[in-house]
């Protein structure tokens, strides 16, 4: 769910950047989107979707990322007691973690090859493509009648 809005989808259309964590994210943005993320005014973590949507919305997150795979119902009996800025920085380390993997995978390659990896690969797949295609669209042009011998 978004983090400016609990009850809305996370989207990389929403207009709010704050509202997301992309998988290009650095760890020090992400640390600063999940501090900003909508709570409420009880300092205190729990894990109740109708009256505390923001903070069931992170502990769903953290669910979500936590190596032990922990519901997000465990997950608030772990963190009770612990303050709002506390639970934050728990939840923004874990899902840094989370993402390093993918994140590191994905610097490597749009670092290979001067950053022309991906062009590469693209123009690769679309020849192969055409390739492939041009059977069918010599008898769908054949069919249209613009099949010239």
């Amino acid at each position: 769910m978004s983090l400016s809005s609990p009850h809305a989808k996370m989207s990389k259309s929403d207009a709010n950047p704050l509202s997301r964590i992309l998988l290009t994210d650095t760890p020090a943005t992400i640390h600063t989107k999940i501090l900003s993320a909508i709570t409420d005014s009880t300092n205190a973590v729990s894990y109740d979707p109708a009256s505390r949507p923001g903070v069931s919305n992170l502990l769903e997150l953290y669910s979500y990322f936590d190596a032990e795979k922990r519901s997000p119902q465990v997950l608030a009996q772990a963190c009770e007691g612990m303050n709002l800025k506390a639970f934050k920085t728990t939840i923004a380390e874990t899902i840094t973690e989370g993402l390093r993997p993918a994140r590191e995978r994905y610097e490597r390659i749009m670092g290979e090859d001067d950053g022309k990896y991906l062009e590469h690969i693209r123009d690769a797949g679309g020849k192969k493509a055409r390739e492939s295609a041009e059977p069918t669209m010599v008898e769908v042009r054949k069919a249209m009648g613009f099949w010239r011998s």
